[in-house]
């Protein structure tokens, strides 16, 4: 098949994205780099220093540099719309993080209300992404209801899909809007209803292949726990239905989030797991199960996504290669070992998706 994208991915930056970058550009042509690091990517100005810093983080900067790499900028109350209507080409996204409801959110939007209402930075950054058509992600949930009652945390994506997302799409209705990592059942049927040229959204493997018996099977596993929360078996259910129909506004988004394994394993657990070792090997299993690992899969992967984010192979150097994926199983043996980037002589782990089991295929 030809080499996919990941319209989602967490470099994060120092140490831990020199480990990350081989991983995902083994597996990946097209990446959209999410910008919430610390402090946030507010600036084109340090979007394009972290584009950079991407491409000088690989063993071969060469082939770095022929693999199209795609930042976003986060929607801080402090992005100023000037630098979306200013955004250079690799600029290709606007990020929504609700207040606190996800790793590095703090500097998000607390009042979702601001995204619809004339006159507020937010929606002024929204009809600036709209007139360059770029596309504005959205992590797909409420952290409060109308009444600023706080909202359990399986009912927040439910909740935004019913009451945020249609009052954001009226207030731009000529906005590209991605609906990032969807969980729910509900999340499905909306895109079902609505997906569109204007509208997609970007699935997990994660959330393909697990559901929240597997977050408690034996007791609580830190390393199932990620935002936003895995849902029961129905909504898992309804996901892979939604995937399995291969419809052109639904693509390849791994939210591949690591955390150093003490983050994981503490008082407060860190939302996110590490996907990038096998990213697109648990994708293949997620559509193998579903019977769906033909023309879908590679349109899920490879087509859709670009195509929603308006980008091309274009230039004869960067023509898109191809990978080879075989049903061989093989065993996450260890953790992945990552230098601290304020003190050379420690290090920490970071723990990916299953270890010490079995993935179905391999990468080769």
């Amino acid at each position: 098949m030809s080499m996919p994208d990941d319209w989602h991915v967490h470099y994060r930056d120092g140490n831990m994205l020199r480990m990350v970058t081989p991983l995902v550009r083994k597996r990946f042509w097209h990446t959209l780099a999410m910008p919430n690091l610390d402090p946030p990517i507010v600036t084109n100005e340090r979007a394009s220093a972290y584009k950079e810093a991407i491409h000088t983080s690989s063993p071969d900067e060469h082939d770095m540099y022929n693999k199209p790499t795609h930042v976003s900028l986060y929607l801080a109350e402090t992005l100023d719309p000037q630098e979306v209507a200013n955004a250079p080409e690799h600029v290709k996204a606007i990020k929504y993080y609700p207040a606190g409801l996800t790793t590095n959110s703090e500097k998000g939007i607390t009042d979702p209300s601001a995204l619809w209402t004339r006159g507020t930075r937010a929606h002024e950054v929204l009809c600036a992404a709209a007139e360059k058509k770029i596309v504005v992600c959205l992590h797909a949930a409420d952290g409060k209801n109308a009444h600023g009652v706080e909202l359990d945390p399986y009912d927040q994506e439910p909740h935004f899909m019913a009451e945020s997302l249609p009052r954001i799409r009226d207030a731009h209705p000529k906005l590209k809007i991605s609906a990032e990592h969807l969980s729910t059942k509900q999340g499905a049927d909306y895109m079902l209803k609505h997906g569109g040229p204007l509208l997609g959204c970007s699935l997990t493997a994660h959330h393909l292949l697990l559901d929240r018996r597997d977050v408690f099977r034996g007791g609580f596993r830190p390393h199932r726990s990620w935002m936003p929360a895995i849902q029961s078996i129905e909504h898992t259910e309804a996901l892979r239905d939604l995937a399995g129909k291969g419809l052109p506004f639904v693509w390849l988004g791994s939210d591949s989030a690591p955390h150093s394994q003490a983050k994981k394993e503490s008082d407060c657990c860190a939302s996110g797991v590490m996907m990038a070792h096998a990213g697109i090997e648990l994708y293949a299993e997620a559509f193998d199960n579903m019977n769906a690992l033909d023309d879908r899969f590679e349109n899920f992967a490879c087509r859709n996504g670009a195509r929603f984010f308006n980008v091309t192979d274009g230039h004869k150097d960067k023509k898109r290669p191809s990978i080879h994926l075989q049903r061989l199983k093989w065993k996450v043996r260890k953790p992945f070992m990552v230098w601290n980037d304020t003190d050379e002589l420690q290090h920490y782990d970071v723990v990916p998706f299953r270890l010490g089991e079995e993935i179905e295929w391999t990468l080769s």
